[in-house]
């Protein structure tokens, strides 16, 4: 990573993106239920209104968990009647075929596996807890990091639109989702904003342009 290429997406920032950044909505810090579903639910997938996508995934589990306001427990993931999950999670399936819902409650078992069930268990640095997710076929190093940032660790989720963004600044440049995360990360430092801020807004500004 050249200090150069820091610079040009320093300067693709400030004179493509609005003056008002828009505001990361929070994600679903203590609600390891809810960050898990959300981070599954959200590959390739449209955020939707109250009822639909992604949020109308999580919307009908807090229903099925009674309507609970704090979704903070992967063992009532684990223990989801399979022949109910297409009623929560819908068809949606992964690039490898699987369905969302399927992979939702294997990653929540390989984590409770891992003795990891609430939030608060979580290490953002442990291998092991990484591993426990990405190991499920379709998910991976990007989602898991999405993972982390909707628990409330700072990170970037460096998908489609994070790295059509930095590869444009970069004057085409093909780059990996590996140096796109690399890169905003030291953009935000250079900017002294959270990363998580910046990926926000530079994913809600990219992917309402032409691809």
């Amino acid at each position: 990573m050249a200090n150069n290429d820091v610079q040009r997406l320093v300067t693709a920032i400030e004179t493509s993106l609005p003056a008002q950044w828009q505001q990361w909505p929070g994600g679903w810090p203590n609600q390891i239920e809810a960050a898990l579903i959300d981070a599954v639910m959200s590959i390739r997938a449209r955020y939707g209104q109250s009822h639909t996508g992604v949020r109308g995934a999580i919307f009908k589990w807090r229903e099925q968990r009674g309507g609970r306001r704090r979704l903070d427990d992967l063992q009532a993931l684990t223990a989801a009647d399979p022949s109910r999950l297409t009623d929560v999670f819908g068809r949606q399936q992964l690039s490898g075929g699987a369905l969302k819902g399927v992979a939702i409650v294997q990653a929540a078992q390989n984590l409770v596996d891992n003795k990891v069930r609430h939030a608060a268990d979580v290490d953002p640095a442990s291998a092991r807890h990484k591993a426990a997710y990405t190991s499920v076929r379709g998910l991976g190093p990007v989602t898991w990091e999405y993972f982390l940032m909707l628990l409330g660790t700072p990170g970037v989720k460096a998908d489609t639109w994070i790295t059509r963004f930095v590869s444009e600044a970069l004057d085409g440049r093909t780059v990996t989702s590996t140096e796109a995360r690399a890169l905003v990360i030291r953009v935000a430092e250079k900017l002294q904003v959270s990363p998580t801020l910046l990926d926000h807004a530079i994913w809600s500004h990219r992917r309402q342009l032409p691809r």
